[in-house]
Order: C-alpha cells, then structure tokens, then sequence
C-alpha cells in the first residue's frame, strides 16, 4: 500500500513540475519546508523605491558607475524590461521522472500594442495556455487552457489547438487577485534589498571580456517565499486550481526553501539568459511534495524576433 501511495505522490509531483514548466533534478516526500503567509504584503513593502532603481539605472547608463552588486544588476535590467515595449521571453526546458522525460515551452511577446503569451508542455500530463491582454482593452485579459495533451497543433513546436468556445475573457482586477500580478509584469521573481537578507549575491560585478555582465543570486528560507511573491500564484494556478476561486490559504501556495539565479546581461543592460535552480514544497491532493528544478529563460529584443514570435501567437489556435 505504501508504494501505491509514492506512486500516486510521485505522480502528483511529476504533474506540478510539468504544468508549471521545471524540470525536476530530484523529488522528496518528506522534511516539508514551513509555509510563510505573504497575504499581508504588498509587492510594493517587497521591492525597494521606484526612486532609487531610477536613479542607479541613470548612473549605469551614463557611465558614472560601472561596478554593481548582483542584486543592482538585476534591478536596472528589470527596469529597462519594464521600459522596453517590444521583447520576447522564452523559457524551455524538460522535465525528468523515473520513466523518461517532458518537455515544455513558454513564450512571452511583448509589443507597443500588448502582451501575448502561450505556455505549454506534452507528455504524460499536458498543459496549454494562451493569455493575450492588449493596452486598447485594458481592463480585461483573455485566457483560454486545458490539460487535454492532444490540444496540440504539433509536437515540434508545442502550438496549442484550443477550443475558443472554452476561452474566457476576465477583468484585469480579477486577474490580479488571482495571479496576485498583472500581464506586464516582466520577471519572475522580485529581486530587492529585503528579498536578498539570506542567501548569496555577487559583490562587485563588472563587464567580463566578452562586454557581459554575468551574476549570481541566491535566496532562501523565508525570503525566497517572498521573493516569489506572485510567482507562487502561477504555481498554484498550474496546479489544478482555476481562474476564478477566493484567495487562497497559504497551503494552497508553494513553500520555498531556495531559488538562485544566474543572469547573464549586456553592456547596454539588457537581460539576456536566466538561468535558474529552485527548491520548494507544494501540497497537491493532500500530499505534500517537495521538488527541485532547473530551467532557462532567454530574451530577444530585436524586431524581427519579436515580430516573428508575435505571428508565432497568431498561428496558435484558441
């Protein structure tokens, strides 16, 4: 009975990797990592001002400061994604269990005119997204999913086939309470002086010889929680809970006991590759499960990518 139940469990975990895009290096069912509620934080308690990235940003591109710490770093990059109105973010990766592997892929386009993403992975459990949320309708995003792992246009390229007549179309504030995010915002973690109180990051970073900065970021324990602050929704979204519910208990959310991250940017200060290793607790079902994962993430600023990928949305059926 007791293997049944792995089984079961594995399974289960297998599933959350897939649905939320990571590729498992290793699984455990037990030493669960305590939750930490964040339901009385704001993003804003998280990051630090406006004021002062605004004012680092200007003395990294003016020259005037050309040695920064990894959490710096992160912070003008982030700042410059947030002011760039055209780029393209892909993630991909596989996700590895006993009998073999999954892969999945997921794409963000961002233009002067929206932001248009599809997510999706094949395999033993299946997922398909498509999210579009357009600046002339901006109180309203467009969702369309399923789990059906033939909603497929075809396995190269992971182009969901969805069914438009399942799409919804929800309101921004609905989508903010659920996401505990809006469709813009640009990265996956929020990177700040608070968020980065335990853990490691690169001191005094300067342009390597290929003109590139390259860093290192690690956060754990009960900050790591925070600095997924709304990532943490997606994971539970993916998890099998559906748009729309009540907010949820801090259960129902990933507990994070580490996330580092290995940026590699330009000498203009644009975001390039990702690379991250993740180590967090999710209950799914009632079994609590924690999982480790790797996957990359890389950036594309130059027209015709963009234009390529947006056409890339279009093509995708739902």
């Amino acid at each position: 009975m007791t293997n049944v139940k792995n089984f079961i469990a594995y399974g289960i975990i297998i599933l959350v990797a897939v649905i939320t895009g990571v590729a498992i290096g290793s699984v455990y069912v037990s030493n669960i990592i305590p939750s930490v509620d964040t339901s009385s934080l704001t993003e804003a308690t998280l990051r630090d001002e406006d004021s002062e990235i605004e004012r680092l940003y200007n003395d990294a591109i003016s020259g005037r400061k050309t040695s920064f710490s990894a959490v710096e770093l992160y912070q003008i990059g982030e700042y410059k994604l947030k002011n760039t109105d055209r780029y393209v973010k892909i993630l991909s990766g596989d996700v590895f269990n006993m009998t073999g592997s999954q892969s999945m892929r997921a794409i963000k386009t961002s233009t002067e005119d929206g932001i248009y993403y599809l997510k999706m992975s094949k395999g033993i459990a299946s997922m398909s997204v498509k999210q579009k949320y357009e600046f002339n309708n901006p109180n309203e995003v467009y969702l369309n999913e399923s789990r059906n792992k033939n909603d497929f246009t075809n396995e190269e390229n992971y182009l969901p086939n969805l069914d438009e007549s399942k799409a919804k179309t929800i309101t921004l504030d609905k989508y903010k309470s659920f996401f505990n995010t809006l469709p813009t915002t640009p990265l996956t973690y929020i990177v700040s002086s608070f968020t980065t109180q335990e853990g490691t990051y690169d001191k005094d970073v300067t342009l390597n010889s290929d003109n590139k900065y390259v860093f290192n970021i690690k956060m754990t324990s009960e900050y790591a929680s925070y600095a997924a602050f709304y990532y943490s929704y997606e994971i539970r979204h993916f998890a099998g809970f559906s748009v729309p519910t009540a907010p949820p208990d801090v259960k129902d959310l990933p507990a994070w006991s580490s996330v580092e991250m290995t940026v590699t940017m330009n000498e203009n200060f644009e975001i390039e590759h990702i690379h991250y290793d993740e180590v967090y607790q999710i209950e799914v079902k009632g079994i609590d499960s924690k999982v480790t994962d790797d996957f990359d993430d890389y950036f594309y600023y130059d027209d015709a990518t963009v234009a390529e990928y947006l056409e890339v949305f279009k093509s995708a059926k739902g």
